[in-house]
């Protein structure tokens, strides 16, 4: 396996979260601050149930000494999670708990998203209305549990990237999207080749677009509903319809949470 190339590093960079309550995704996220870089883990509120002190299980990867990843181990953890102001996104500080592993011997093999690929301004209005998504995550569940990874999903955007649909800093894809996958990353990836202001360009391109939470629905009798996509099935005397369509977090959400940490790095500092 290329271990190098785009989209293999992104098998690596999102983790199954599971609670007493359901499963969900997450990615691991690098933030840059003034004590150097900042490795949390993001997912949506939901997913570790609108709780701050959330117990979640996860499974990482470990790596041999030449960085190769060679197996997994699991954990329970309980983790401070610091929640967005508006928005369903939540993110977690993960430095001491990977450093309590390494301690006993072990290296991990994890793979961040950075603040270098989150969508700008200025990237996002050279976007077509139309372009080409990635998710990466755990829809029902499902991953490739023998090497523990998750599942690349295709789809499109379905509201022009630039602009908020509804909502500020909400947007629409085409894609299926199920329980589960709440908390996956979208990036519009290219490779080879990509459109951009009408022009070719060759070369590749990695974005990070947003963060999947909502989902419209519709009943047998045709009622419209948006909800959030749950992190666990339910049966109900009415059930709900997915239709093919799911709501993101605008990636530049995100950078609310640079203040907390700069916050939470303050006080440690001070103590």
């Amino acid at each position: 396996m290329n271990g190098q190339s785009i989209a293999n590093q992104l098998l690596y960079s999102t983790v199954k979260i599971n609670t007493s309550k359901g499963s969900g995704t997450g990615f691991f996220f690098q933030f840059s601050s003034s004590q150097g870089h900042v490795p949390t883990l993001i997912t949506n509120k939901h997913v570790i149930n609108n709780n701050p002190n959330e117990t979640i299980e996860i499974c990482l990867h470990l790596s041999d000494l030449d960085g190769n990843p060679i197996g997994n181990k699991e954990i329970t953890c309980k983790l401070d999670w610091y929640f967005h102001s508006s928005k369903d996104l939540c993110f977690a500080c993960i430095g001491s708990l990977l450093s309590q592993i390494e301690a006993n011997g072990e290296h991990l093999f994890i793979r961040y998203v950075g603040e270098d690929i989150l969508i700008t301004e200025e990237k996002i209005n050279n976007l077509d209305a139309l372009e080409e998504v990635t998710m990466v995550g755990y829809p029902i569940g499902i991953s490739d549990e023998v090497n523990n990874l998750p599942i690349f999903r295709k789809g499109y955007t379905a509201s022009h990237p630039a602009f908020s649909f509804n909502e500020s800093g909400i947007a629409l894809v085409d894609m299926a999207c199920f329980p589960g996958s709440s908390g996956s990353p979208i990036y519009i990836f290219n490779t080879g080749s990509f459109i951009e202001n009408g022009d070719l360009i060759l070369g590749t391109r990695l974005l990070l677009l947003g963060i999947l939470f909502a989902g419209p629905t519709y009943t047998a009798t045709g009622e419209i509903k948006i909800s959030t996509i749950p992190t666990s099935q339910k049966v109900f005397t009415q059930t709900p319809i997915m239709t093919n369509l799911g709501y993101y977090i605008k990636a530049a959400e995100i950078f609310e949470f640079k203040s907390i940490i700069e916050q939470i790095i303050n006080t440690y500092n001070n103590n």
